[in-house]
C-alpha cells in the first residue's frame, strides 16, 4: 500500500523523478553503440550549452574552434581539449561558472562533499535533482530493492544531532518510502544495540549505510554475539568499502553486498549490480574519465585519477572535473550483459573514525559537514590528537587577520557540535595555517585520529 501511494506521491510532486527512472530502464538494455551514441548526444548538448550561457566555458570552447567545433568531429576528443576543473578555479571562476540563464530555472546551492579538506559551494538546478533521485532508486532495483519495502538507512544526519527533528515533508517521505533513519554520525555500543533491535524488528529488504558505519555495526554484532535479521542487500556508499569489511559484512549480515559510488558533486557515479564484477557508470548521467599523471587516458586495469563531468546540471557545469579518487576501468564485461561502463574498482580516500573515552565511534564524515557552507575556511584537517583534543587545521580564504575575527565568531558553534559527539570534556584548538601538505602516499586526508591508530 505504501508503494502505492509513494507512486501517487510522486505523480503529484516529483513526476519528473519517475520519468528519469523509466528512462533509466530502457538505457540499462541499449546496446554498447546505442549508450555511445546516446552519451555522444548528451555532451554534445552540454558543450552547446556551456558555450551560449556560460562565460568561462565560452572563453575555453572558442579557443578550441567555437560552435562549429562542438558540431563537427568526435565530441569526446574535443572534450578531452578542455582544461580540467578543480575547486581552485571553480573558487577563482565562481561568476563566469554560472549559467547566465540561472532566472529560468529552479537553482539552489551545495557544496562539495569535503573529502579533499577542500569544500567549495556549487549551483545544482531541478533537472540534476530529479536525475539524482531517479539513479538512486533505479540501482537500487538491482539489490532487489524497490520504494515502499521496509529500508533501513543507515547516514549521517548532523540535523537529527543538532535539531532533533526533520522537516514534515521529510518524515513524510520517509513513512511513505517505508525508511527508517538511524544516525552514523553516533555508532556507541548504545546506539548499536538500537540499530540492531530495529533491523531486527523492521526486516527490512535493504540496508543502506556509510561503508564503514556498516563495518563497525557488523564487528559490535559478531563480537557481542547478537543476532541479526538478514535483509535482501545492503547497499553501502560514502567511503571505501575494503574487501576485509566487505568480507564481515556479507558474513554478519548474511547479504550480499553492493557497493555504489558518488558524490554531492554529480551525484551517484557508478554501482554494482548482482554480478558484483565490478561498478557500472551510468552514462545518461555523468562521463567518466580515468586518466594517468600526464593526462592521457588509463588503461584498463591500471589505477589512474577520476575525472567526471556532469551531463544534467546546467545551472553550474562541471566538465572535466577533478573529484579527488582514484579508480580502475575493468578489464572485462561484466557477465551480467549490461553494456555500461565498467569500473573495477574505485580507490576512494579513507575517513578516519575518531573514538571517544567511552570506546564510541564516530564517523569522520561527521566533521566534514561541520564545515560546509563556511566560505572562509579554504582548506581543512581534523586532527584527534587524544580523547580530549581535537585540533582544527584551517587554510583560510580570506586575510589571517579576518580570518582570526570569524574564528572568534565561529568557535562556540563548532566546539558545542563537536562537543556533541565527542563528550564535554573534549577542547577544540583552531590554528591557522599557510598549507596542509598531503600524506607521505600522496593523499590528503581530511580527517586523522591519532587515537584510532591505537585503538
Amino acid at each position: 500500500m505504501k508503494n502505492l501511494l509513494y507512486q501517487a506521491y510522486l505523480m503529484a510532486g516529483d513526476r519528473d523523478q519517475l520519468t528519469v527512472l523509466n528512462f533509466l530502464k530502457r538505457v540499462e538494455s541499449l546496446s554498447e553503440g546505442q549508450i555511445q551514441k546516446l552519451q555522444e548526444e548528451r555532451i554534445r548538448a552540454l558543450l552547446r550549452h556551456a558555450y551560449t550561457n556560460v562565460p568561462y566555458y565560452r572563453k575555453q570552447i572558442e579557443r578550441l574552434g567555437g560552435f562549429q567545433a562542438i558540431e563537427t568531429g568526435d565530441v569526446k576528443t574535443f572534450l578531452s581539449e578542455l582544461p580540467l576543473l578543480t575547486k581552485t578555479t571553480i573558487r577563482e571562476f565562481w561568476e563566469d561558472l554560472k549559467s547566465q540563464d540561472l532566472k529560468s530555472r529552479e537553482w539552489f546551492y551545495n557544496t562539495s562533499g569535503g573529502s579533499t579538506g577542500e569544500p567549495v559551494r556549487l549551483i545544482q538546478d531541478y533537472v540534476f535533482r530529479e536525475h539524482v533521485r531517479a539513479v538512486k532508486a533505479f540501482y537500487d532495483l538491482w539489490t532487489g530493492y524497490r520504494a515502499g519495502m521496509p529500508k533501513i538507512v543507515l547516514w549521517g544526519s548532523e540535523r537529527d544531532l543538532f535539531l532533533g527533528r526533520e522537516r514534515l515533508r521529510t518524515r513524510l517521505g520517509r513513512w511513505l518510502r517505508n525508511e527508517y533513519w538511524l544516525n552514523a554520525f553516533r555508532m556507541g555500543p548504545s546506539e548499536m544495540r538500537e540499530c540492531l533491535r530495529l533491523i531486527n524488528t523492521v526486516r527490512p529488504v535493504q540496508i543502506l549505510a556509510y561503508a564503514e558505519a556498516a563495518y563497525e555495526l557488523a564487528r559490535f554484532a559478531e563480537r557481542e554475539g547478537l543476532k541479526v535479521y538478514p535483509p535482501r542487500a545492503v547497499m553501502t556508499s560514502a567511503g571505501t568499502l575494503y574487501t576485509y569489511m566487505r568480507e564481515t559484512i556479507q558474513r554478519v549480515f548474511n547479504a550480499p553486498v553492493f557497493n555504489r559510488y558518488g558524490s554531492r558533486e554529480v551525484g551517484d557515479i557508478a554501482c554494482e549490480c548482482e554480478a558484483h564484477k565490478g561498478l557500472h557508470v551510468c552514462p545518461v548521467m555523468n562521463y567518466v574519465e580515468i586518466l594517468r599523471e600526464d593526462g592521457t587516458p588509463a588503461a584498463p586495469g591500471e589505477v589512474g585519477e577520476v575525472v567526471v563531468t556532469s551531463l544534467t546540471n546546467y545551472a553550474m557545469p562541471l566538465i572535466r572535473y577533478r573529484i579527488g579518487d582514484m579508480a580502475v576501468w575493468a578489464e572485462e564485461k561484466c557477465s551480467c550483459g549490461r553494456a555500461w561502463p565498467l569500473l573495477k574498482t574505485v580507490i576512494g580516500r579513507v575517513s578516519d573514525t575518531f573514538i571517544t573515552r567511552d570506546g564510541t565511534r564516530v564517523h569522520g564524515e561527521y566533521f566534514t559537514h561541520l564545515v560546509y557552507f563556511r566560505d572562509w575556511i579554504q582548506k581543512f584537517q581534523f586532527i584527534q590528537e587524544n580523547y580530549d583534543l581535537v585540533t582544527l587545521l584551517v587554510v583560510p580564504s580570506c586575510e589571517f587577520e579576518k580570518a582570526k575575527q570569524i574564528v572568534e565568531h565561529d568557535y562556540q558553534d563548532l566546539l558545542h557540535k563537536i562537543q556533541i559527539v565527542m563528550g564535554r570534556s573534549c577542547r577544540l584548538e583552531i590554528k591557522l595555517v599557510e598549507d596542509i601538505p598531503p600524506s607521505p602516499s600522496g593523499k590528503y586526508r581530511y580527517t586523522i585520529s591519532k587515537v584510532a591508530k591505537n585503538d
